[in-house]
């Protein structure tokens, strides 16, 4: 995703190449209410320390993969 002043840049750069004939933009609004539910469940997940047991992330993530392989 880029900010607004890199998009205006990009549209500049795009409209100045001789065979782009035209941008097309697409807006993406992020409805407020699945913001919020997002940022809902984010906030609770960290009140809860899911994942506080883990010393080593590196090394626990090596154990899950172990797993799956030999799962397979």
């Amino acid at each position: 995703m880029v900010d607004d002043e890199q998009a205006d840049e990009l549209k500049r750069l795009l409209h100045d190449i001789s065979f782009v004939k035209s941008v097309e933009e697409e807006l993406v609004n992020a409805d407020a209410s699945t913001y919020n539910k997002i940022k809902e469940l984010l906030d609770s997940a960290k009140v809860k320390e899911l994942f506080k047991y883990i010393n080593d992330p590196v090394e626990w993530q090596r154990e899950i993969r172990k797993e799956w392989d030999s799962n397979n």
